[in-house]
């Protein structure tokens, strides 16, 4: 399967140590380029308008700190993300992924009796952090409202169903296309169902894989103005 990626939206993604985030900031700063830093939500830099940001390791502690245990749980705990619009000349041993827009279309609904199965698997249980499954009643209505917003009529069980059966697929793909030979897993819904797409399109979860298809979620639609259902294409380099 030949998978499209239109050039005109990207965004290259760079996990740095502390001390090459500052040295990144220097260069910049040298040649009148602010570097941003988020506040609060990982995903804000996935916004068209979005030069360049850094996202310390405390954002992951912020608005969406259970989906953050899986960061704090990988190798890149501690590290510096940084999504930028454009290339970073001196840093490309950090570079983690290019994600551009992809013509990649859901092939059909994934079943709740699939999603089940999935989440049941052994391999995949032993890797979901414990944090992740700790949620608050006020996040329950905050998710379930989001994806109220977006056009879903799905219940916080449902939903948090596809939450972790959507993670699953990316780290034990039984959903995918195939790309010259290669496995490319996919998001298994549509954004109003999906939560921390930011694990994927960022190589947190999923890093196995040379390419991803990975639908933004409700929160990166409302937080990072990204298209609903569009599909994003992310490459390793």
């Amino acid at each position: 399967m030949a998978i499209k990626a239109p050039i005109k939206y990207v965004k290259y993604i760079y996990w740095l140590p502390e001390e090459r985030e500052k040295d990144l900031r220097f260069e910049l700063d040298s040649c009148n380029i602010r570097l941003k830093s988020a506040k609060a939500v990982v995903c804000t830099g996935l916004d068209e308008i979005t030069k360049i940001i850094s996202v310390s390791p405390e954002v992951w502690d912020g608005t969406c700190k259970r989906q953050g245990s899986w960061y704090r749980r990988s190798e890149k705990n501690g590290q510096y993300l940084i999504i930028s619009s454009f290339e970073l000349d001196g840093f490309e041993r950090y570079k983690a992924a290019v994600i551009t827009r992809s013509d990649f279309l859901l092939p059909r609904p994934v079943t709740r009796e699939e999603k089940g199965e999935m989440i049941r698997d052994e391999e995949f249980k032993v890797l979901v952090p414990g944090e992740w499954y700790v949620v608050s009643d006020l996040e329950k209505r905050l998710w379930t409202r989001w994806a109220r917003r977006l056009g879903s009529e799905e219940d916080w069980d449902s939903l948090f169903l596809t939450h972790t059966a959507c993670h699953a697929n990316f780290i034990k793909p039984r959903f995918f296309v195939d790309s010259d030979g290669q496995k490319v897993p996919y998001s298994i819904d549509r954004s109003a169902n999906l939560c921390s797409c930011c694990l994927e399109l960022f190589q947190v979860v999923g890093t196995a894989w040379r390419k991803k298809l990975v639908a933004p979620c409700a929160g990166a639609v409302i937080f990072s103005r990204l298209p609903k259902d569009r599909y994003l294409l992310v490459e390793k380099p």
